[in-house]
This record gives structure tokens, C-alpha cells and sequence, in this order.
């Protein structure tokens, strides 16, 4: 009888050993799991949170751009350059960004109706094309209505409703810092390696 006791313990206690040690294997299992799931969550939330930065930097920018131009407290390169470096800490001078600022004015008779470019000024070497086409001197494409309708001289009124717009457009080409967004970008758009930010403001 003494004799059954010490092994009945010993029994018990090897199998809540032997438990202890499956549970904590289980845990390591789950953990193998979950880890990089939750690597894959913080590493999307640092870029997501970058990412938002930048766009608001880079619309903040353009309407800055357009206010100013709009009054000609800085125009031209001038206003570009200014443009340029108050970006920060996002570098539009550089490789991955562009700026286009570009001053329409209105028609000025029944001859000659249509509003031309009268100005533009650009920075930035990231290649990306303006919304606006045309060279100075040319009737603009691209510019939306009713800023185009609003440009045109109107017979019965003589003169157009407004004399002139500054247009500025900004581009940012957000590059991922973590390696899981710049993936899953590369194989949306492989040619361009970052993700194109762009804002345009009217003025």
C-alpha cells in the first residue's frame, strides 16, 4: 500500500510535467504564427502613417504655392524655389519630386477670346508631366471647367468674369522605408518604385 502512494504521485506529477511542457510548446507554435503577422501590422502602420504625412505636406504645399502666386508675392522661379524648400522633410528638389506652377491669363477681346499661358516655372527632376499642356502663349489644355468658361472674354460683358488663375501642381514620389509596402507596390506598379503623391491647387 506504502509502496503504490509514491508511484501514484509520481504519476501525477510526470503528467503535469509533461503538460506544462506541451503548453508551453503549444505557445511557441502560436507565437511562430502570429509574429510575423505582427511584424507585417507595425511595419504597415509606420509607412501608412509616412504616407499621410506626405500627402498633407504635399497639398499643403500646392495651395500654399497657389496663394502666393495668386496675389504675386512670389512668382516665377522665385516662387518655385520657395516651394522647393518647404517641403521638409520630404525632398521635392530632388530625384522624387516636381513642381509646376503655371499663370493663365484670360482673353482680352472678341478676336483673340480663348485664355493663353502667360507664365511657367518649374523644379524638381522627378519626370511626371503637368495637367496643363501647352507652351506660354498657347490656348492651356487640361485646365478644368468652369475656370476655363470663367477665363473666356464674353461679349456682352465685354471682359471676362476673372482676369487670371495661378495653377500650381505638386508630385511626391513616396518611397517605403519598411521593405513590406514597397513589395506589395512593386508588383502593383513596377516601373515606378514608390508611390506617386500629387495635389493641385487653383488660385
Amino acid at each position: 500500500m506504502s509502496s503504490t502512494r509514491p508511484n501514484l504521485r509520481k504519476r501525477l506529477l510526470t503528467s503535469i510535467g509533461g503538460r506544462s511542457q506541451g503548453q508551453r510548446g503549444a505557445a511557441l507554435v502560436e507565437l511562430a504564427f502570429l509574429l510575423p503577422i505582427l511584424i507585417v501590422m507595425v511595419l504597415g502602420i509606420i509607412d501608412f502613417g509616412r504616407l499621410i504625412h506626405a500627402r498633407l505636406v504635399v497639398t499643403n504645399v500646392s495651395r500654399e504655392g497657389g496663394s502666393l502666386g495668386s496675389r504675386d508675392i512670389r512668382v516665377g522661379n522665385q516662387l518655385v524655389n520657395m516651394l522647393l524648400s518647404s517641403a521638409a522633410p520630404f525632398n521635392l528638389s530632388g530625384d522624387d519630386g516636381r513642381i509646376y506652377v503655371t499663370k493663365i491669363r484670360a482673353g482680352e477681346s472678341l478676336l483673340d477670346p480663348e485664355p493663353y499661358i502667360h507664365s511657367r516655372a518649374t523644379g524638381g527632376k522627378l519626370v511626371v508631366p503637368s495637367g496643363i499642356t501647352g507652351n506660354v502663349g498657347d490656348t492651356p489644355g487640361g485646365l478644368q471647367d468652369p475656370i476655363y468658361g470663367r477665363l473666356r472674354f464674353r461679349a456682352a460683358n465685354n471682359t471676362s468674369d476673372i482676369s487670371e488663375v495661378t495653377i500650381v501642381e505638386v508630385f511626391y514620389l513616396y518611397r517605403t522605408i519598411t521593405p513590406l509596402p514597397e513589395f506589395v507596390q512593386n508588383i502593383i506598379l513596377p516601373d515606378r518604385g514608390g508611390i506617386l503623391i500629387g495635389s493641385r491647387a487653383t488660385f
